[in-house]
């Protein structure tokens, strides 16, 4: 029984080496600490050979604003987030401070956001509904 344990755990030495490799982590653009953030025409999958979850999303959040994502399960709204933080390569453009992200390094692209999970959104913040 113990020999198959081990196979398992080679195989999966084996799966991790096969695995598609990120972006680097830093690169010689870096955005500036303004925070605007625009999509364009971004479509996303999850995975290279996976369905499109985004179609076409155009938006724009300023800095100093506050903004909430909702909608119903299976909208998008995490989507949104992982193509934001490129945990996979989006089509399209999305700009921070008018730097593609595909230009920044993943650690200064991450390093700087935060996602904060359902928490009351004030009545003075702007709302996107997927």
């Amino acid at each position: 029984m113990s020999y198959v344990f081990q196979m398992i755990s080679v195989e999966r030495g084996i799966e991790y080496t096969e695995l598609v490799k990120e972006a680097p982590w830093e690169l010689e653009s870096r955005p500036r600490h303004g925070g605007e953030i625009y999509f364009n025409n971004v479509n996303f999958r999850h995975k290279s050979d996976g369905p499109l979850v985004l179609r076409n999303v155009y938006a724009a959040f300023y800095p100093g604003e506050k903004y909430g994502i909702v909608g119903r399960t299976g909208a998008g709204k995490s989507s949104l987030i992982a193509a934001l933080f490129r945990l996979s390569e989006p089509e399209g453009d999305i700009c921070i401070d008018d730097i593609l992200t595909t230009r920044i390094g993943l650690h200064d692209l991450r390093k700087k956001m935060s996602v904060a999970l359902q928490v009351c959104i004030a009545e003075h913040s702007h709302m996107f509904f997927l």
